[in-house]
């Protein structure tokens, strides 16, 4: 058993440059620890807050009782709603028009008289489980349940993969331009420097103006991006200056083009080292790119793969079954590395968001405008949809009006950045002769 307190470096975090102590979070946790104690044994409670340090606190005083922790992608009102079906508790902040029906324990009455010998998670402590959601092959969003011994493991696997036995860890700090909320922030953002006692910056900085004016106070800094990110630093690196102060660049959720990679690595004098895994199963492997020669991905320890009919089967010690079938295609080396070579199903990545278009599309033909619909990626990462409307939707008075109709009702489960950018209208799709829709040839509709 790990005390909590042992963990913690004496200067922990910042918010926004400001130093926050571990004096100051351990009173945070127990404050929220002796309000959640009287949680019935095998509730669930979802968790929300755009804050790290806050969010952080409430997790681990969570975490300290067998209560699954049910992490929401986002906190919109439809997934809200949804949620209900698994709890009626929550923590932290929710909108001010989310659906009633939830109860905040943050208000519950705190049990003064309450021993609080804070530990860090695990299955022998009797904590519960972590709750994410991901999209299914069959449409809907669902639950992911991940032990805190799972956790533990991944984390122990990134300090032993990527903190050098020369590195002092006083001067080793993290900072995030993702949110917390996801399973790749929480891990690098918040749970790996909390559990082995490195430095955290709790702001995200989503601009990298704002997070070059923070690299500094003489500390080496891990920086933990999205792909769209770092691509966007391409054409005016901000960061350049700040190189030496940077440790690593970690990239995740998505694909990095690989000749962006080359481009940040010349600029930064180091590779952007990319992450490989999902909320299923963890992280499977990294690599960084430095030249256009094809570069594998190498497992993490403990990691193996091989491949059927094209498609990787993973083992790893971070998941519950011997072998599981990805989807993705690729290919296994004879030194057990491995290519990605494509998705081998139709759940996609915008803007390092899963979106099952699948899913999507169900819930767009549940529109009384919609009589069917079809949804594919464009190249331009964004989505696109090919809509044939109902009676209803063909007496419209425009298109333009539709859209704005049909991008609310998805707004409601989907976050923004995923509903689809651009819209096409139809009496009926363009099937072949075979009554099937080709989605390969579909992208000709949005030329």
């Amino acid at each position: 058993m790990y005390n909590l307190k042992n963990l913690l470096g004496e200067h922990m975090a910042s918010r926004d440059g400001c130093a926050f102590s571990s004096a100051q979070f351990l009173a945070l946790v127990e404050s929220f620890y002796r309000r959640y104690a009287s949680l019935e044994a095998g509730s669930s409670v979802l968790l929300y807050h755009s804050d790290s340090i806050e969010f952080a606190a409430r997790l681990l005083a969570l975490a300290q009782l067998p209560l699954d922790i049910v992490l929401p992608p986002n906190a919109q009102p439809q997934t809200l709603c949804d949620l209900q079906k698994i709890t009626s508790f929550y923590a932290g902040e929710l909108e001010a028009d989310s659906p009633p029906g939830f109860t905040c324990v943050d208000a519950f009455a705190p049990d003064s008289s309450l021993a609080c010998d804070l530990h860090w998670p695990g299955s022998a402590q009797g904590s519960g489980s972590l709750v994410f959601f991901t999209s299914g092959s069959s449409g809907p969003a669902k639950a992911i349940y991940k032990s805190w011994d799972a956790i533990n493991c991944e984390l122990e696997t990134l300090e032993q993969t990527f903190i050098c036995a020369e590195s002092k860890p006083e001067h080793l700090s993290f900072v995030a331009m993702v949110s917390h909320q996801h399973i790749y922030g929480l891990l690098f953002k918040l749970l790996w420097p909390l559990r082995f006692g490195h430095f955290f910056e709790a702001s995200s900085y989503q601009y990298p103006e704002h997070l070059a004016k923070r690299l500094g106070d003489h500390r080496r800094w891990l920086v933990v991006a999205s792909p769209a990110q770092l691509s966007r630093l391409v054409d005016d690196n901000v960061l350049v200056p700040k190189r030496a102060q940077i440790e690593r660049i970690f990239s995740s959720g998505g694909p990095l083009a690989d000749s962006d990679a080359i481009t940040l690595a010349e600029q930064l004098h180091q590779g952007v080292v990319q992450v490989y895994g999902s909320t299923e199963t963890g992280g499977i492997g990294y690599r960084s790119v430095l030249s256009t020669t094809a570069t594998p991905w190498q497992p993490f320890a403990g990691i193996s793969l091989s491949t059927d009919e094209g498609r990787l089967a993973l083992q790893s010690p971070l998941i519950d079954e011997p072998i599981r079938l990805l989807d993705d295609k690729g290919q296994v080396l004879s030194d057990g590395r491995f290519l990605l070579l494509g998705r081998a199903d139709r759940t996609v990545k915008v803007a390092e968001k899963r979106v099952d278009l699948v899913g999507m599309e169900a819930r767009l033909r549940q529109h009384p405008l919609v009589r069917a619909c079809a949804l594919l990626q464009l190249s331009s990462g964004r989505l696109g949809a090919l809509v044939a409307l109902s009676n209803a939707g063909e007496s419209q008075a425009s298109s333009r009006e539709i859209t704005v109709q049909l991008k609310a009702w998805l707004g409601q489960e989907f976050e923004a950045v995923c509903v689809p950018r651009k819209w096409r209208y139809f009496e009926q799709l363009p099937y072949n002769s075979q009554g099937k829709l080709i989605y390969s040839q579909l992208e000709q509709y949005f030329v």
